[in-house]
């Protein structure tokens, strides 16, 4: 491969990063068009087969993401709330925004409870990381039903039912996206790998059945991690533990980073829990 394809490669993988991370933040359909432009920038033709299938694969899931009609019902709860909030006199339940927040949240409920194709999941009955996403979605849209209803009789809070509605949409925005940013991360390191980059990947879910919570590639290595809580008598701060496991398979013996009560560690820890 030639030197020029690998100067060219780096900041189409690093700008392709940064727009997964701003869509991370704050999911829009604008900002899955990005990472669609940004996918199909890398090139294709030193590709081996492998990264090749999985970049397209990416592709078809980012589009099947900008696709989906829950950002029209996601719409259509941000106008029809807005607007009771703006006038909420002499509202009942029959108020736009009723409809429009049930409509949402049963489709969040749908999402998670779709039928299971994955054999693993379907013998395990242990939920995706993605079916997950979908459930904390519904349960936070449950809790802004409620919360609209107090509002609508009088016994609830604008601020309440605002913050329960941010929260319930946020929830959502996370969780469309979802395959198609794990798709995306995993096809940013095939590529890198198979040019030749050194790789840096960015964080993944794990599934919710074992212990770790997010793994990255890191050269040829995967690294995976865990939160562990604060223990009585022992570090009061809490650690992370951090597992190295080689290409071949070899898996490196644990190693605890404690996180002390440095404020900007402990927050950019709970950001990846966050964010994954």
């Amino acid at each position: 491969m030639t030197t020029t394809v690998r100067t060219t490669l780096y900041p189409l993988i690093t700008a392709g990063q940064s727009v997964v991370r701003d869509t991370e933040r704050h999911a829009t359909r604008k900002m899955l068009s990005a990472i669609d432009g940004a996918l199909c920038a890398l090139p294709v033709n030193e590709m081996d087969d492998q990264a090749d299938r999985i970049l397209h694969g990416a592709i078809r899931a980012v589009s099947l993401a900008e696709d989906a009609e829950e950002w029209t019902l996601l719409s259509d709860v941000e106008h029809t709330v807005s607007r009771f909030l703006h006038e909420p006199d002499d509202a009942t339940m029959e108020h736009p925004s009723v409809r429009a927040v049930v409509l949402l949240t049963s489709e969040c409920g749908s999402r998670y409870s779709e039928r299971i194709e994955d054999p693993i999941e379907r013998t395990t009955w242990v939920a995706s990381p993605e079916r997950q996403a979908w459930n904390r979605a519904y349960l936070l849209g449950l809790e802004a039903l409620r919360e609209l209803e107090t509002a609508i009789e009088g016994t609830g809070t604008g601020r309440t039912l605002d913050k329960a509605m941010t929260e319930f949409l946020a929830a959502v925005r996370r969780a469309i996206p979802y395959a198609a940013l794990y798709e995306t991360r995993r096809a940013l390191v095939e590529v890198a790998r198979s040019y030749g980059l050194f790789v840096v990947g960015m964080r993944q879910p794990m599934p919710t059945n074992g212990r770790w919570e997010w793994a990255r590639r890191i050269g040829s290595a995967t690294y995976l991690f865990e939160v562990e809580p604060p223990l009585m008598g022992g570090n009061p701060y809490g650690a992370v533990a951090v597992r190295r496991i080689a290409e071949d398979g070899t898996a490196a013996p644990v190693r605890y980073i404690p996180l002390g009560p440095d404020e900007e560690r402990r927050r950019a820890v709970t950001e990846a829990q966050y964010r994954i």
